[in-house]
């Protein structure tokens, strides 16, 4: 064979071999990235994923703190108001009043006593229909808050250490929160009834053949609160208790925004 063709001949085959070769090592390279993209899109994937979820937890977070703060000042003022008349009368012979031989005295003192249980059953129970207890039990910063209000309504409606005495159900504390404050309302707090309101309907349905507004969710609980032992009623201490413990938690909360708010403005 020709020196000159043989020369090309094994120059062409070391050409196609090169082609060959680069051909491999590129379609190697190829799968390489392919599968490298493959993985880095598996990763970029579960990256996202798992951002969304802690998104959405933050934002729920957010959420439920936000709620609450809302009903704070509400729920720790009917908190206060209240602690502050059963403290009276388990220690202060607050049932002087409501026995008291002057009507007008004993009229006040007893719906008086009468409107602060209204009115915390109220704003509890818009906390409950306004909110998600489960994400606020699931929530560090609103769990104990929730825990001590679902302790005060279990106090309230348990016979288990205080008898019938001043016992009060769920579907009566819903009943008279329902007459109390709309709780279909938009409002982030709607107006709950005062006072002069919620004695003039009570004394009103006094007067029916058959009660069927407060008074009749509220009779019952208005005697048992004038028996002389009143001072002495175990459901009242237990109460004394529960609602000393909320409203540490709501007022520890309020110092916590507080704090927070002055860091920002800082």
């Amino acid at each position: 064979m020709d020196s000159a063709l043989f020369a090309a001949v094994v120059t062409a085959s070391f050409a196609l071999a090169a082609t060959v070769v680069a051909s491999i090592i590129a379609a190697v390279a190829s799968r390489r990235t392919q599968r490298g993209q493959a993985e880095n899109n598996e990763q970029l994937v579960r990256l996202k994923d798992r951002l969304d979820t802690e998104k959405a937890h933050h934002e729920r977070h957010l959420n439920a703190k936000a709620q609450l703060d809302s009903l704070r000042e509400p729920l720790l003022l009917a908190a206060k108001d209240l602690q502050t008349r059963i403290y009276n009368i388990r220690n202060k012979n607050f049932f002087f009043y409501l026995n008291s031989e002057d009507d007008h005295r004993r009229d006040v003192a007893l719906l008086g006593t009468l409107h602060r249980f209204a009115t915390y059953w109220a704003v509890q129970e818009f906390l409950y229909s306004r909110t998600n207890l489960l994400r606020f039990e699931s929530d560090p910063d609103t769990r104990e808050v929730v825990e001590d209000v679902e302790r005060l309504a279990r106090t309230f409606a348990s016979d288990s250490s205080a008898g019938l005495n001043l016992i009060f159900w769920r579907e009566e504390q819903r009943a008279v929160a329902d007459l109390m404050v709309d709780l279909s309302s938009a409002d982030p707090m709607p107006t709950v009834a005062g006072f002069a309101t919620f004695r003039r309907r009570y004394r009103e349905d006094l007067r029916r053949e058959t009660p069927e507004d407060l008074a009749l969710w509220l009779g019952r609980f208005a005697q048992d609160l004038q028996v002389p032992t009143i001072a002495q009623n175990h459901r009242l201490k237990e109460l004394d208790k529960d609602l000393d413990a909320l409203v540490k938690a709501l007022e520890k909360g309020r110092t916590a925004n507080q704090h927070l708010k002055n860091g920002r403005r800082a």
